[in-house]
């Protein structure tokens, strides 16, 4: 995945608009406390993938790798609340896969119901050979 939008009006807007799409997804913990989990996570080559749309994000997860298994966490996935219930979230999850597929992941450890069941309806909790 690629990042091709403008340059942010101020410092922060991105993580100011994760903290807003976090904050409106009862689903999720607060945005405040999903994004420093993740910047602990920076710190350990943990990435948070974020899916744009006219410069504005409009979903994000987690991807965590716990460092004992070849397998990849999948953690906290949001949809703005404009694209949920339009199968964004598949699509989404789908292109982060297939991200990691590309690093030679081979194996996902879906952490929430919804991530569970995407990745099951798919077939891509593991990588077949």
């Amino acid at each position: 995945m690629r990042h091709l939008s403008k340059k942010p009006a101020r410092d922060n807007e991105l993580a100011e608009r994760l903290q807003a799409l976090y904050d409106s997804d009862d689903a999720q913990p607060d945005g405040l406390e999903v994004l420093n989990i993740v910047e602990q996570g920076f710190k350990r080559g943990q990435y948070l993938y974020v899916g744009m749309f006219n410069d504005k994000p409009i979903a994000a997860v987690a991807c965590f790798d716990d460092g004992q298994t070849n397998a990849k966490r999948l953690q906290y996935l949001t949809v703005h609340p404009e694209n949920r219930k339009r199968a964004i979230d598949a699509k989404f999850i789908k292109l982060v896969y297939d991200c990691e597929v590309r690093k030679g992941v081979r194996e996902f450890v879906p952490a929430d119901a919804d991530i569970h069941r995407i990745m099951s309806e798919y077939e891509l909790l593991r990588v077949k050979d």
